[in-house]
């Protein structure tokens, strides 16, 4: 809360006094009240706000032999401290004015995909600028220097950057005999359990219409896709990153991407 919309707050909370006034020593709206005026402070003005607010504050020692008139009496006493250390504060800032020193930049974390796939596809292609477009970082092993590592090293290299996993497992060479279907690809099949291990529940399955998985794949989060029109499997990767606290989207911004 910027200050401007605090002293608004605090003006309007300053109009709720005469009722308060009027009330009954143990009602509730002027405990309320008060951890209302407190909050405001505290979201919008300085640290010694609160305490300006409460100076003053004096208990009464209360036993059933005190009279009710005592106890309206104390009660209307805080209530006028109250109102005095209220309109101090208002005051204080239309002395000082309202001006905000500019906030320090805030550096934020890149979130890095490491995807795993099978060659240059059009469906790739889809997939990183999809995630690319949420602010995303795609890690492919064949677009990092390898620094004279192997590919299973550079795999292995690649994995502690990256938050989360994506397996675009499209259709392979190999072929089920018996369902016609197409098997992933033997890479992003081993790619598959290895990230399994590093990952954990943070992967991503999108399987190819018609291929059909090498492993059991109920306990991964998993769509099926067609290289042509990807916006559900797109909208499953926002919601489930969404999940995972590392973008916040609207349905408009899934929209505009998929």
């Amino acid at each position: 809360m910027d200050k401007g919309k605090a002293m608004e707050s605090l003006k309007k909370a300053l109009t709720d006094i005469p009722h308060i006034k009027e009330l009954h020593h143990d009602n509730p709206e002027f405990k309320l009240w008060g951890d209302k005026v407190q909050d405001i402070i505290q979201a919008g003005l300085d640290a010694d706000g609160v305490g300006r607010f409460l100076a003053g504050r004096q208990y009464l020692n209360v036993n059933p032999l005190t009279p009710d008139d005592a106890l309206q009496k104390h009660y209307l006493k805080e209530v006028n401290r109250s109102e005095t250390n209220l309109k101090s504060i208002i005051q204080k800032y239309e002395i000082l004015g309202l001006e905000t020193p500019p906030a320090a930049p805030v550096e934020l974390n890149t979130v890095r995909a490491f995807i795993a796939h099978e060659g240059q596809t059009a469906a790739l292609s889809k997939l990183t600028d999809f995630l690319e477009a949420l602010g995303i970082e795609c890690l492919m092993a064949e677009r990092k220097p390898s620094d004279g590592r192997s590919v299973e090293r550079q795999v292995e290299w690649i994995y502690p950057q990256a938050d989360f996993a994506v397996i675009l497992a499209t259709k392979g060479r190999a072929v089920d005999k018996r369902s016609g279907e197409a098997y992933m690809g033997m890479n992003v099949a081993d790619e598959l359990g290895r990230a399994r291990k590093v990952f954990k529940n943070r992967i991503i399955l999108l399987l190819q219409n018609g291929v059909k998985p090498h492993a059991n794949i109920q306990e991964l989060v998993h769509e099926r896709f067609a290289p042509q029109s990807m916006d559900k499997a797109f909208t499953k990767i926002a919601r489930e990153l969404t999940g995972w606290g590392l973008i916040r989207a609207s349905r408009e911004e899934m929209r505009q991407y998929v």
